[in-house]
């Protein structure tokens, strides 16, 4: 396994947004222009999800502010989309439409990036981990 070198420190990142028809590629532009220091290949995975995600709220939540919450350490990428639905009435899996690149289902995106990803127990939030260990 080879680290991939980013900041030392750990960095946090928040942004709530209103969800409309922008709100995905506005976080996109957001996390890209947060994360300078994550090598570029990386940088654009971590906007695609969060794009693809905040487009699914967007297309399947309640309508309410969006919450992108990102966080780094010195060995991962750990990030939830929280879009205050109701886990009574969401979808039995996050929505099947487009992920804002036209790419299609989500968890296809989710399952080839990510290491980890699942819905979080009692809600409709999605949250990701991304590694910054790479295979040699």
């Amino acid at each position: 396994m080879q680290r991939i070198d980013t900041a030392t420190e750990a960095d946090e990142f928040c942004l709530v947004l209103t969800p409309t028809r922008r709100a995905s590629q506005r976080a996109s532009e957001a996390v890209r222009g947060h994360f300078q220091v994550l090598p570029e290949g990386l940088r654009r995975d971590l906007a695609e999800v969060v794009g693809a995600l905040v487009q699914n709220a967007v297309d399947y939540g309640p309508g309410k502010p969006i919450t992108v919450t990102i966080a780094t350490s010195a060995h991962s990428i750990r990030g939830e989309v929280a879009d205050q639905g109701n886990p009574a009435m969401r979808l039995p899996q996050i929505g099947n439409g487009a992920n804002g690149n036209g790419n299609g289902d989500p968890r296809v995106l989710l399952d080839r990036v990510t290491s980890h990803w699942a819905v979080q127990e009692g809600s409709t939030d999605v949250w990701f981990e991304i590694p910054l260990v790479t295979p040699d």
